[in-house]
């Protein structure tokens, strides 16, 4: 009769051990797994967020640094040309002051006034009394070279 009561108490012990290293080993392997699975999504979620930022971003600045350059050199290339025609007008007026003043210094250059002239002169009697003729005038402009620059 004395092993009954051992066998009983062998059986409470070995089920109280049994629970409590359960517990225990089911408490420990819970926070290490919960530890171990937290760390991993948290990695795994910081990359994935860190990579699809990067690319919202890049394609965000791509975007908006192409307008803004767009922009930037359209008006740049506006100016550029205001100026170009800017600068072609000035140049044609003042290729036609130059030509209009070449033009009323003829008779200054070649006296025509008297019909005496002198035989070094002749030549240029016919140059100075065709003067509104376009091939004098062209010849005005590249003999004393009024040509646009």
């Amino acid at each position: 009769m004395h092993e009954a009561p051992h066998e009983a108490l062998y059986e409470a012990l070995h089920e109280a051990l049994y629970k409590a290293l359960h517990e225990a080993l089911y408490e420990a392997l819970h926070k290490a797994l919960h530890k171990a699975l937290h760390e991993a999504l948290h990695k795994a979620l910081h990359k994935a967020l860190h990579e699809a930022l990067h690319k919202a971003l890049h394609k965000a600045l791509h975007k908006a640094l192409h307008e803004a350059l767009h922009e930037a050199l359209h008006e740049a290339l506006h100016e550029a040309l205001r100026t170009e025609a800017l600068h072609k007008a000035l140049r044609e007026a003042l290729r036609t002051e130059a030509l209009h003043k070449a033009l009323h210094r003829v008779p200054a250059i070649f006296p025509i006034a008297s019909t005496r002239a002198s035989a070094k002169y002749t030549p240029y009697i016919h140059l100075g009394t065709d003067i509104a003729n376009k091939s004098s005038c062209t010849f005005l402009i590249k003999k004393f070279g009024l040509a646009a620059r």
